[in-house]
């Protein structure tokens, strides 16, 4: 199958990849009336030109044209990934009132007003796709490991002659900050990596991946690699001392999630269509092994599921990886040659994301349909606890603070079924039970924290009145002590982050699919984890995942590495 360039998203973007399960299958926003009234007119004068709907062909070009133009948003197989679902079974709209979207955007998301294109979206391709998303199914996509290792792009070919340290100034590696910039439109030379020195705040490089990136994990023994994964399910790996893509691979057709194991030899890749986990040589980006995710859902009968969250671990030689629609944690053995796989079934409902105490032994999986974080044993390899926490828990990366004599847990909501009061739950990470719920304005997604600074940050997502905000805790008391409107985001704030030294926060801030006042706005805003004033601002194409190069020495984020044993 071929996939090319994806152009543009139809219909409510949230704020990450973590709502694809939530907020992203709820119905798109609608358009002003007027708007409405007057491109439908326009789309039905295309629709009347345009070849019979039922043509096998036009269906064909209709296919052709959503891969190069929506897919990175939608999905693939138009089943949903970022953006909402569009299929003949999911679609509320009409085929006028979509092609109508498709021309004026959508104010409150990142779906971008597309005219045309520059030509290259006529009218009567408009229709195409607005009929091909209202009257044909939910295609059903394959992509084999031979699919992988056809996909293997090598861009430098002798890895030896890499600069010995790196190109650029700074002063340690290790403050590196990266932020994935998706671009107005996902994709083309405005969807990049961006490379900030952690101590300077001065932008020092950047990789473009083509496609929206998505995120980020570090070698764990070789400071100089990095793998990125984007929104069409190319993993990229990043030389970080000549800032440029050396390899990259298709591991799926979407997906976010991505691993690297403890020893540095395997990368993971889980990916939403088709339902698969590829384990990859991590020098070469050669594919060693594809598992189809299937298990049993929670009514007992099989299924088929997303790739959720995907973890390594300094515990073991293993992944761990969550499989959303089956409820069950897979525990993969990377130390004998066929991989095999430990099943642990009924962890929970809609498994999503996670993290691993700091000793890596525990893995902690947020569960959204039955609102609790469970406790997997990776030793024992089996469920150990299910912690109540509270609407639609959402952990993002994780975050354990020690504080008091405690090592805490910190479980933030994400809250997309629309219930309330919205909180941040804080659990003991050795009795495995709540010690608090702390209150906060609005649902939240991507909690950070760092042993050397004060506070726990948490996002507020959605497009409520106070999703232009951040919140800080108190470690001590496990209290709000600051609420802070981030400039430029008229409602989109997420993804704190901590500078490797604990000295900064940053956070990605747009506005409304970018747009503010008619304008570009996004950035990356920048405040002093102390005094907690804004520092500086980096002007950003819709920024998204922010990533400390820390984490690639940190189990979980918030605690100092080796600190804590269980």
């Amino acid at each position: 199958m071929t996939i090319t360039l994806p152009r543009i998203a139809l219909g409510t973007w949230p704020s990450s990849r973590a709502q694809r399960g939530g907020l992203a299958r709820q119905r798109h926003h609608g358009v002003a009336a007027l708007a409405r009234t007057m491109l439908a007119l326009a789309c039905g004068v295309a629709a009347l030109l345009a070849p019979p709907a039922g043509a096998a062909d036009d269906v064909a070009r209709a296919e052709r044209l959503f891969a190069d133009h929506c897919a990175v948003c939608h999905g693939v197989d138009r089943g949903g990934y970022i953006a909402p679902a569009l299929n003949r079974d999911t679609t509320r709209l009409t085929a006028s009132q979509v092609g109508a979207r498709v021309i004026a955007g959508s104010a409150t998301t990142l779906m971008p007003p597309h005219p045309t294109y520059d030509g290259t979206l006529s009218g009567r391709d408009r229709d195409r796709i607005a009929r091909l998303v209202t009257t044909q199914p939910k295609s059903d996509p394959r992509w084999t490991i031979d699919d992988v290792r056809a996909s293997l792009t090598v861009l430098v070919a002798d890895e030896s002659k890499l600069p010995a340290r790196p190109s650029y100034p700074i002063a340690d590696i290790a403050d590196l900050m990266t932020v994935m910039v998706r671009g107005r439109h996902a994709a083309g030379d405005a969807a990049r990596v961006v490379f900030v020195d952690g101590r300077t705040h001065e932008t020092v490089g950047e990789v473009r991946t083509g496609w929206a990136p998505h995120l980020m994990d570090y070698h764990p023994r070789d400071p100089r690699w990095a793998y990125v994964r984007d929104d069409m399910g190319w993993v990229h790996k990043i030389d970080l001392h000549s800032l440029q893509t050396v390899r990259k691979v298709r591991a799926g057709l979407n997906g976010a999630s991505l691993a690297v194991s403890r020893d540095g030899r395997f990368v993971a890749a889980g990916s939403y269509v088709p339902h698969t986990l590829v384990i990859l040589d991590a020098a070469t980006l050669e594919p060693l092994k594809l598992l189809p995710l299937r298990g049993k859902g929670a009514d007992g009968k099989p299924v088929e599921s997303d790739a959720g969250m995907l973890l390594a671990t300094p515990f073991a030689d293993v992944f761990v990886v969550a499989l959303e629609q089956a409820g069950e944690v897979w525990i993969v053995d990377l130390g004998k040659p066929d991989f095999p796989v430990t099943a642990i079934p009924g962890v929970g409902r809609h498994l999503h994301d996670g993290f691993l105490s700091p000793d890596g032994r525990l893995a902690i999986v947020a569960s959204y349909d039955d609102d609790v974080v469970a406790v997997v044993d990776l030793a024992d390899k089996r469920l150990v606890q299910r912690i109540q926490a509270g609407c639609q828990p959402h952990v993002g990366s994780g975050a354990v603070v020690v504080s008091q004599g405690r090592t805490l847990g910190i479980a933030t909501n994400i809250g997309s079924r629309s219930c309330t009061p919205h909180e941040v739950t804080v659990f003991d990470m050795k009795r495995l039970e709540v010690v608090k719920r702390i209150p906060v304005i609005g649902p939240t997604e991507s909690p950070a924290a760092h042993p050397d600074a004060p506070y726990i940050v948490v996002d507020i997502v959605g497009t409520g009145p106070n999703a232009d905000k951040i919140q800080f805790i108190d470690k001590k008391t496990l209290e709000v002590v600051r609420t802070v409107t981030v400039p430029g985001s008229f409602g989109h704030s997420h993804f704190p982050e901590y500078t490797a030294r604990g000295s900064h926060i940053y956070v990605s801030s747009r506005s409304g699919g970018d747009r503010s006042l008619g304008r570009d706005d996004g950035r990356v805003a920048i405040y002093d984890a102390r005094t907690l004033e804004l520092v500086r601002e980096i002007p950003l194409e819709v920024p998204a995942g922010v990533f400390s190069h820390l984490r690639s020495r940190a189990v979980v984020v918030g605690v100092k590495p080796g600190a804590e044993k269980r």
